[in-house]
């Protein structure tokens, strides 16, 4: 009788230890599901990485107290730049234009406080840069006058 009940036992251990193998089975198969979807929602070619490339303003000769930076970043496709400048109160309510690499990206007014900034995205509909590497940034007066400058 002694052998019956150690059968007994062996075999129920057995079907718990099956019972277990399919349970854990069961769940490395919906983790598994569920990576796949989460890699599959990710756009194809979709960078996760966020890329940010700064440029010291520096003042012209013409308005050395001014200063500055400009920012770029860029991360799953969508593109910003900053450009901002201040200690500018000498041209306090002019109209300023920023060049990057040559090109106008936009324009900013100076406040009373000698504050200017630029600020577009992408993902509001606005046109940015797709790459600024090494490329100037020149900020001028409506005459052309150079106020700050510095290089991505």
């Amino acid at each position: 009788m002694n052998a019956t009940v150690n059968q007994a036992r062996i075999g129920t251990s057995g079907t718990t230890v099956r019972r277990s193998f399919t349970v854990l089975a069961a769940a490395l198969l919906l983790v598994a599901v569920a990576w796949a979807m989460l890699v599959a929602a990710q756009p194809a070619g979709a960078k996760s990485v966020k890329t940010i490339k700064r440029a010291a303003l520096s003042g012209s000769s013409a308005y050395p107290a001014v200063n500055g930076e400009a920012k770029w970043a860029s991360k799953s496709g969508e593109r910003e730049l900053e450009i901002q400048i201040e200690d500018a109160k000498a041209l306090k309510g002019k109209r300023l234009t920023v060049r990057i690499g040559g090109r106008t990206v936009g324009h900013m007014r100076v406040t009373t406080l000698g504050r200017a900034r630029l600020v577009k995205a992408t993902e509001s509909g606005q046109s940015v840069p797709a790459s600024v590497a090494g490329k100037a940034v020149r900020i001028t007066t409506a005459g052309g006058a150079l106020v700050a400058s510095g290089r991505f």
